[in-house]
């Protein structure tokens, strides 16, 4: 079960952090598109080979993520064409990751995160939760306290048991997962009778008032094949 839950989490924040990258990528395109667009509406209408203040107003006045405005400029970069040196302009957006990342959609990358998180914080309360925590000698589970031979609630109230039902319920605590089969459980108690199928009922009728009034647990049966111990 903890491989499983660790497992999920780990899926749900790889799935996040390709979400947020994605929005990154698809939002540098569209800003590198915008600034690409502009600068050639820019020598549409100023076609010169200086940068001057007109040219760099009439450039931001293309641009139509306004965000990029005031830090969006024009370059001269200079490159070789057919064995000479020729100047041309490139357009820059000059923006920091912080604003590619403001203008970037992380909503789907945020919902992910939040799940993944409560994802994590629901699975540490189920395992808390789940798992016996040892207590001195013996166990603690769902408000059930065994040690020393002895049963008790989280209170340290004694619980009043039958010798059967201090058997059955020990047997409850110790078992993997709490979940005993109805041949195992017959086999212990009363390992001498060809068919103890209605003894086990009542001791199982009579034992489920004690527990529930004691602790958060409850006997739950499986269609008649086993029983477990769970937490209500």
């Amino acid at each position: 079960m903890k491989k499983l839950l660790l497992v999920v989490f780990l899926f749900i924040m790889a799935s996040a952090l390709c979400s947020c990258l994605c929005s990154y990528q698809r939002t540098m395109a569209r800003i590198e598109a915008d600034v690409n667009q502009a600068l050639r509406q820019t020598l549409a209408k100023m076609p010169c080979e200086a940068v001057s203040a007109d040219t760099i107003r009439c450039y931001r006045n293309c641009l139509t993520i306004s965000e990029l405005k005031d830090t969006a400029g024009i370059a001269l970069r200079t490159v070789r064409r057919r064995d000479r040196l020729a100047t041309e302009m490139v357009a820059q957006a000059n923006c920091s990751f912080a604003t590619v990342w403001w203008l970037s959609d992380q909503r789907a990358s945020g919902s992910l995160l939040f799940v993944g998180l409560l994802w994590m914080a629901g699975s540490l309360w189920y395992m808390r939760r789940r798992r016996p925590v040892p207590v001195w000698q013996g166990v603690c589970y769902g408000g059930i306290v065994y040690a020393n031979d002895r049963f008790t609630t989280s209170e340290g109230v004694p619980m009043v048991l039958t010798p059967m039902q201090h058997t059955l319920l020990e047997m409850f605590m110790n078992a993997e997962g709490h979940t005993l089969s109805k041949q195992e459980i017959c086999n212990r108690l009363w390992p001498k009778k060809p068919d103890a199928s209605a003894t086990l009922y009542t001791l199982v009728k009579r034992i489920k008032p004690v527990i529930e009034a004691n602790s958060r647990l409850r006997i739950e049966s499986d269609r008649g094949r086993s029983y477990s111990l769970k937490i209500r």
